[in-house]
């Protein structure tokens, strides 16, 4: 049996998606399936490289921009996932395996394999077209982008493998017909290695909240502003290492405040000694995206402060370990009230929550990554 695997970066190179798809490659291969992987070695913002064993035989096409000017690094991405698709149904191997990194690859891969007639299984980290309406390039009613959404659900996927429930069930409702589906947040992890604190986690008692991950067009750097702003430097202590479009307006906000620890990074077996780990999305972002830090702070046992709405994967997977507040409410006020009434009993409490949803996430992963080998084995190419 055989598989191809496309995702933008993947190790030894940095990033989230890319660790995701070498865990899926390391268990697919020891469930006796040959995996290729096509990647074009993309560099990933959000932080360094993990030291992991890379899984697969991998194909690492060149890529075309890494900067951070938007236009050019759409026409790249789109010119990249063209050329990722071209690859992988060169091969002559499947299903292929579709993650969404660089954008609109899952739109090439849909056409390619319709073509091809190779089955393709969409693993759907984030939506596009769905993020361009999101980030208001463009309007729902543009006709480009109701030509690729045309397109792409006339070129359904064999199976889809999604963030969240209320993603899978987003996704599901398009299409004409039943997609069989798994349910794969990501971030799903644990270090059971025993770390010692960082300098940041140590000195005093005081409650330790933070920030840590992208900040950028999805999430609220309101609430973000409004946690530093509210916070009392002789009860809490604030960690910020934000990366994204909207981190230098709040690395300024926040440089020079007592109370507030600016870092380059927080490697995640630190992430537990956070007491409690902010995270965001703002609700036109629903079933696009689900912020995986928010999922990797609970694994490692930290409780979760949440600013996004019910319909945020975030909230229905997390809830037992978070609190939440409205992005349309009053956020200095909610933010008020909930650092007036945040103690340790209540962080304790939602910490033991964390732990025990921990164990639940790592064995949901592992039934998720056996459905996924079953998907692959019923999807080899002429059956």
């Amino acid at each position: 049996m055989d598989c191809v695997i496309l995702n933008r970066n993947y190790p030894p190179g940095a990033g989230i998606t890319g660790n995701s798809a070498n865990e899926l490659a390391a268990y697919l291969i020891s469930a006796g399936i040959d995996v290729q992987v096509v990647t074009v070695g993309g560099e990933y913002q959000g932080g360094g490289a993990v030291p992991v064993a890379v899984s697969g035989k991998v194909h690492t096409l060149g890529h075309l921009y890494n900067g951070k000017n938007k236009f050019i690094r759409l026409f790249s991405s789109l010119y990249e996932g063209w050329k990722m698709s071209r690859k992988a149904v060169a091969l002559g191997v499947g299903p292929i395996i579709c993650m969404t990194d660089p954008p609109l690859v899952n739109f090439w891969v849909a056409l390619a394999a319709k073509r091809r007639a190779i089955p393709w299984i969409y693993w759907s980290m984030d939506l596009y077209p769905e993020a361009f309406a999101s980030g208001k390039l463009v309007t729902r009613s543009n006709p480009v982008y109701g030509y690729l959404k045309r397109r792409l659900l006339q070129s359904p996927p064999k199976g889809l493998v999604a963030l969240g429930p209320n993603q899978a069930r987003f996704i599901n409702g398009e299409y004409d017909r039943e997609i069989a589906t798994v349910v794969l947040p990501c971030g799903i992890s644990r270090s059971d290695e025993a770390v010692s604190a960082p300098e940041w986690a140590t000195g005093d008692d005081r409650i330790i909240l933070g920030y840590a991950g992208n900040l950028g067009e999805a999430h609220s750097s309101e609430f973000v502003r409004a946690v530093i702003n509210t916070i009392d430097p002789a009860r809490h202590r604030f960690i910020l290492s934000v990366y994204g479009s909207k981190a230098p307006g709040i690395i300024e906000f926040a440089r020079g405040r007592e109370g507030v620890v600016i870092v380059d990074s927080v490697a995640r077996e630190h992430l537990t000694f956070m007491d409690v780990h902010l995270a965001t999305l703002l609700p036109e972002w629903d079933y696009v995206c689900a912020p995986s830090k928010a999922v990797s702070a609970v694994c490692e046992g930290a409780a979760v402060f949440l600013c996004c709405s019910e319909e945020s994967d975030n909230w229905a997977l997390l809830r037992d370990a978070a609190w939440r507040i409205a992005v349309d409410d009053d956020i200095d006020r909610s933010v008020e009230r909930f650092l007036a009434h945040l103690d340790r009993e209540a962080i304790a409490a939602k910490r033991a929550q964390a732990r025990a949803l921990a164990t639940h996430l790592l064995s949901r992963k592992e039934q998720a990554l056996a459905t996924i080998a079953q998907m692959v084995a019923v999807n080899q190419i002429g059956k």
